[in-house]
């Protein structure tokens, strides 16, 4: 099991990691919080502040530790 994936927990508060910003840019300056974890999957489901959807991101895409 990747390192990683033990610090994301549902209800993290998170921004973009580097290459998230990168490959991401429309969404670089936005903060939220993970509302679910793949366990079969590299995605993680989180809630951007302000958005009514959920969104699925990459791991590596999430920095937990703001």
């Amino acid at each position: 099991m990747d390192l990683k994936m033990d610090r994301i927990a549902v209800g993290a508060r998170f921004k973009l990691s580097e290459i998230g910003r990168i490959r991401c840019p429309d969404l670089a300056d936005k903060v939220g919080v993970v509302v679910a974890i793949g366990h079969r999957t590299t995605g993680i489901t989180v809630l951007f502040d302000g958005a009514q959807r959920p969104t699925v991101l990459h791991r590596d895409y999430i920095k937990t530790n703001l």
